[in-house]
């Protein structure tokens, strides 16, 4: 191999790392979503860690919700004589 093939395969590598790192950096034009932050007041503070858990707690009661009606649904196909079939 030529030393001018090592210069330019060299090159090479040194610009497509180049380009790889700008295609890497954050784009500011692009906004970024709400992060979670605790408020300065503690008040605030519980309030906010409260009305979280009830969300948390809102969700769980509603997929077993679901899950339930899933069940009853399924229940009622298996007593159904027809061809229908649940998986």
């Amino acid at each position: 191999m030529k030393i001018r093939s090592l210069v330019i395969l060299g090159a090479g590598i040194g610009i497509g790392y180049a380009v790889s790192q700008r295609l890497h950096e954050d784009d500011p034009a692009i906004v970024h979503g709400p992060r979670r932050s605790t408020p300065a007041n503690p008040v605030l503070a519980a309030v906010s860690t409260q009305t979280q858990r009830l969300a948390d707690q809102a969700t769980v009661r509603s997929l077993d919700a679901i899950r339930k009606a899933r069940g009853a649904i399924r229940e009622r196909l298996a007593e159904q004589d027809d061809d229908a079939v649940w998986n």
